[in-house]
């Protein structure tokens, strides 16, 4: 499966399981600032990988 294809039917799935997805997200203002993944700078360094690859995220 070509990356076109991936990228398209996982638009789809999130397209059709917004909802679900939703209700089991947590919004990182709601996490404690001593949480460990806010604390994980890895994150960062990928958002800014494709800000330059993409010029977005």
């Amino acid at each position: 499966m070509d990356k076109t294809e991936s990228i398209k039917e996982f638009k789809e799935f999130l397209s059709e399981n917004r909802e679900n997805l939703l209700k089991f997200a947590i919004a990182v203002e709601d996490l404690p600032a001593d949480d460990e993944w806010v604390q994980d700078d890895e994150w960062d360094e990928v958002y800014k990988q494709e800000v330059r690859k993409n010029g977005t995220v």
